[in-house]
């Protein structure tokens, strides 16, 4: 009886350092092959777990992927099927070419990662993606109105600027506007929002109200690269490009 008590207690105890030390992705990957990155000689990969999507500029490549601390084994991959320009869809085949059904190693090196065929040969060098600051000028890509994502023609002078004082400043289809706003990690809060009220024609007027609508549920936001979202919770509500 003593016995089997005793073993009870260590199988407990391996199981519970086990559980401890098991590890297991987040959101935030600097010191893992998980997230995004930008690769050399062009092109962009994303990993998660157990699935990976690609693109040198026009289609997406996607699959399944196996990991394990040093390799990755790829599947068959899918793509989408838009026609593409010469580079570009060049490019996409050699993705397609290193990646489908390969067998790679990695190694992580901070913010750049190698990948190495079967033969040892480095076949691809990643780097995490620069990503823009908030406190820029950006201009609205689309707008997430009842049911749908939205792009409008409307949208071409529509943006927001967030300055380093705290403050908004926003341009609608129709008016203009501002606000202050606060962030902690990757939340956001916009409030004392305001527009002028100069008339404009019903179709600048309901984009106005669809964008300011939109403007009104953001508590979060992400930046990739130069795009940014603006979000509630994890629903994006508005997406934006960094102003050139």
């Amino acid at each position: 009886m003593k016995n089997s008590f005793t073993s009870i207690v260590l199988l407990f105890f391996f199981l519970s350092v086990y559980s401890c030390t098991k590890e297991v992705p987040t959101a935030n990957y600097p010191d893992s092959i998980f997230g995004h990155w930008d690769i050399e000689g062009g092109g962009t990969l994303f990993f998660e777990e157990g699935s990976f999507s690609a693109s040198a500029g026009c289609n997406t490549l996607f699959g399944d992927v196996t990991m394990t601390n040093e390799s990755l084994t790829f599947s068959l991959i899918a793509s989408t099927l838009i026609g593409c320009p010469e580079e570009e869809g060049n490019r996409e085949q050699e993705l397609v070419a290193l990646l489908d059904k390969a067998v790679l190693t990695f190694r992580l090196e901070e913010n750049s990662a190698q990948l190495f065929n079967e033969e040892g040969e480095m076949v691809l060098t990643l780097m995490r993606p620069e990503n823009a600051n908030l406190v820029n000028a950006w201009a609205v890509v689309s707008i997430r109105i009842p049911n749908a994502i939205s792009s409008s023609i409307l949208d071409a002078d529509t943006g927001i600027v967030f300055l380093a004082d705290g403050t908004v400043s926003i341009q609608t289809a129709c008016n203009s506007g501002g606000g202050k706003y606060t962030t902690q990690e990757d939340r956001l809060l916009l409030t004392e929002l305001f527009y002028t009220e100069r008339a404009c024609e019903a179709e600048r007027n309901t984009r106005e109200q669809e964008f300011s609508q939109a403007l009104s549920q953001i508590n979060n936001y992400s930046i990739l690269r130069n795009t940014l979202s603006l979000k509630k919770e994890s629903e994006t509500w508005l997406s934006l490009r960094l102003k050139e």
